[in-house]
């Protein structure tokens, strides 16, 4: 990281400030305060090793560190570099490695494409690439298209023939097209309207899947320098899963240099077959949270942020995230 540092800065020698290095890094931290086993436990998979391998469920506390380095290569180039790693069990962890280079071919046309890889050590890695394009005219209309190709390798697990102890099991290989529009427009200078789509068609010898996002936003600027979002997301796929998720935020500019947001969202899913949503009580998930987060510019090149996150649903689980982090502009 040292290396990187002094690197990056040697690029960004001259006083002209087009050619700027910003570093971000934060740590997140997540934990269950009350949560209880949704049974009923499915048969293949046994208690003891059920557990023993942590289902999504049980493998909290969650510890995420998030490093960011972006590099400005004169007025039109931008490369960002990302780690992050997400510490969960000794038998789940994750690393993801991210790199994106973005041009500017116009004052109102921008052009990226990226690449990142994604390894969780005995049950997933995969790599995707996107290309994209975005259009800005004077931040009235924003526009964006991008493309993105994902291959993953999933492993399965398995079990003896008593069914308790692991043994190695399969793997297979999952292709996913995921295509993006998204697009703004400002009705005056206060009050402007989103609209985006999100596809992913994912292909497996087990099966294909098809799904497809639409959110909408409507965002409002009051003269007491307050800002309102309202949001409404809509999923649905081809294996018979629905989600509706409804969120509003409120953001005070309190000062020139702190910001404070508070924020809320509900979320609810159904299943087409009954039988898709055994594990969950009453059949399907209803959750709410709650989010305060907020900025602080201790100087003009340096901003601190903290997010603190109260979740709970109809499984029994609550939840709590803290999140403490910064950003520099070197």
């Amino acid at each position: 990281m040292l290396l990187g540092l002094c690197v990056t800065k040697s690029l960004a020698l001259g006083g002209d400030g087009w050619s700027n290095t910003r570093l971000k890094v934060e740590h997140q931290y997540t934990d269950y305060n009350s949560y209880r086993y949704p049974p009923p436990i499915p048969p293949e998979y046994p208690e003891t090793v059920w557990l023993q391998y942590d289902p999504y469920i049980a493998d909290f506390p969650e510890h995420r560190t998030l490093v960011r380095l972006t590099q400005a290569f004169g007025p039109k180039d931008v490369m960002q570099i990302r780690w992050q790693y997400s510490d969960l069990t000794d038998n789940k962890n994750q690393r993801l490695y991210f790199v994106q280079y973005a041009h500017d071919v116009h004052p109102m046309m921008n052009i990226f494409a990226n690449y990142q890889y994604l390894r969780q050590p005995g049950w997933l890695s995969g790599w995707m690439t996107t290309v994209g394009a975005r259009f800005n005219r004077s931040g009235w209309i924003l526009a964006e298209f991008d493309m993105g190709y994902i291959r993953n390798r999933v492993y399965s697990i398995a079990t003896d023939t008593a069914g308790v102890h692991p043994v190695a099991g399969s793997e297979h290989t999952v292709e996913t097209y995921a295509p993006m529009a998204s697009f703004r427009y400002s009705f005056d200078g206060s009050t402007a309207a989103s609209l985006r789509w999100d596809g992913s068609f994912a292909r497996s010898s087990s099966g294909n899947v098809d799904s497809h996002a639409l959110t909408m936003t409507m965002s409002r600027h009051l003269p007491t320098r307050t800002a309102l979002h309202l949001l409404y997301r809509f999923y649905d796929n081809s294996a018979g899963v629905q989600s509706h998720s409804s969120s509003f935020e409120v953001a005070q500019y309190i000062l020139w240099n702190l910001t404070a947001r508070v924020s809320y969202r509900y979320y609810e899913n159904g299943f087409d077959d009954p039988a898709l949503a055994v594990n969950l009580e009453r059949g399907a998930v209803h959750s709410n949270s709650f989010t305060l987060w907020s900025e602080y510019h201790i100087r003009a090149d340096l901003k601190l942020h903290l997010k603190l996150r109260r979740y709970e649903s109809n499984q029994s689980i609550r939840m709590n995230t803290y999140l403490l982090g910064f950003e520099w502009t070197i």
